[in-house]
């Protein structure tokens, strides 16, 4: 995929999230996960 300009490629496991995939192989902190758990008020 393309991420920031940069094609970026990895072999991760099925149940990875896209946002732990971004977060903890491309080191990229400023993502974060939303509302997956009920506790955001939405």
């Amino acid at each position: 995929m393309t991420v920031n300009g940069k094609s970026v490629s990895g072999e991760i496991d099925a149940r990875t999230l896209l946002v732990q995939f971004l977060r903890e192989n491309l080191r990229l902190t400023g993502t974060h996960v939303g509302c997956d758990t009920s506790q955001c008020g939405a």
